[in-house]
């Protein structure tokens, strides 16, 4: 199992703990119409998405939304006790 596939399983464990940075709130979901449990699904069902991960607690995750088709990419770190969602964006169709 990769550092990155062990980060993918602990995601779980900070669920109740996520954390939104204010770039995100204030310029990214209002700027694709985004909300906040959108977000929180695409946190819990996302596919891990390897080309943007980076050591050591950055990973990314993929989420198509098939009602609206499109696929919002998350970037988290991981820390200690929470996960931060650092930015956000949205694209047409699937990855």
């Amino acid at each position: 199992m990769t550092l990155f596939e062990k980060l993918y399983a602990k995601r779980l464990d900070f669920v109740d703990n996520i954390v939104f940075s204010l770039h995100c709130v204030t310029d990214k979901m209002p700027l694709y119409n985004i909300y906040e449990d959108d977000i929180i699904k695409a946190y819990k069902n996302g596919k891990l998405y390897l080309d943007k991960c980076e050591k050591p607690n950055k990973i990314a995750l993929s989420w198509y939304d098939g009602k609206n088709k499109k696929t919002i990419v998350l970037i988290v770190t991981l820390n200690e006790d929470y996960a931060k969602v650092v930015t956000l964006w949205e694209q047409k169709g699937r990855l």
